[in-house]
């Protein structure tokens, strides 16, 4: 799935849980699990974050960002050479050593800890609807497809499949926030 695929499905899967866990979280979580999404493709070096933050016109932004990418890039760069892609980010351990640190960093702010899981878990939940599927137990196990073709990458089944997590995603949030049916 693309970047913008991942977004959705981040965005998606926090009202989702919002919904489930009862709480309404401020609208700057939403930000960090789109971010979150795409956490797990920092394996791949062509990815959004695994390439690094791009150049910032504004030297100053672009001095305070500049470690931040060089870190991302880094991590891209072993992630590769000693696991590879897909494996070990997209597995439920891979998971688990995200939320560990987040929860022990974040416990104290619910909402954006279960930001982060939550957009973090939506992109393996995405990928396992690809075609190649996820290793949800790596390294123990094989790859895990959700459904059994699977959706091409960049194709109309992804479009297909955004568009329906989208549709979700406001549904989600005009439960969650029903302030927002005013605006609709």
């Amino acid at each position: 799935m693309n970047a913008t695929t991942h977004a959705v499905f981040g965005v998606a899967a926090l009202a989702g849980t919002a919904l489930l866990v009862g709480t309404e979280p401020p609208w700057y979580a939403y930000p960090a699990a789109v971010a979150a999404s795409w956490v797990p493709d920092v394996d791949n070096p062509r990815s959004r974050l695994g390439n690094g933050l791009s150049r910032m016109k504004n030297p100053v932004a672009d001095m305070i960002t500049r470690p931040l990418s060089w870190a991302l890039r880094i991590t891209s760069f072993l992630l590769v050479r000693t696991v590879g892609h897909r494996t070990l980010t997209h597995s439920l351990l891979g998971l688990a050593l995200f939320a560990l640190p987040v929860w022990l960093l974040l416990g104290d702010y619910p909402n954006l800890f279960y930001a982060l899981v939550a957009g973090y878990a939506s992109h393996v939940l995405a990928d396992a609807l690809n075609t190649r599927g996820v290793p949800l137990l790596w390294p123990l196990g094989g790859p895990v497809r959700l459904l059994p073709v699977g959706v091409r990458s960049g194709g109309v089944g992804e479009l297909a499949v955004a568009l329906a997590a989208l549709v979700f995603a406001g549904a989600a949030i005009v439960l969650v926030y029903p302030q927002v049916e005013g605006f609709l």
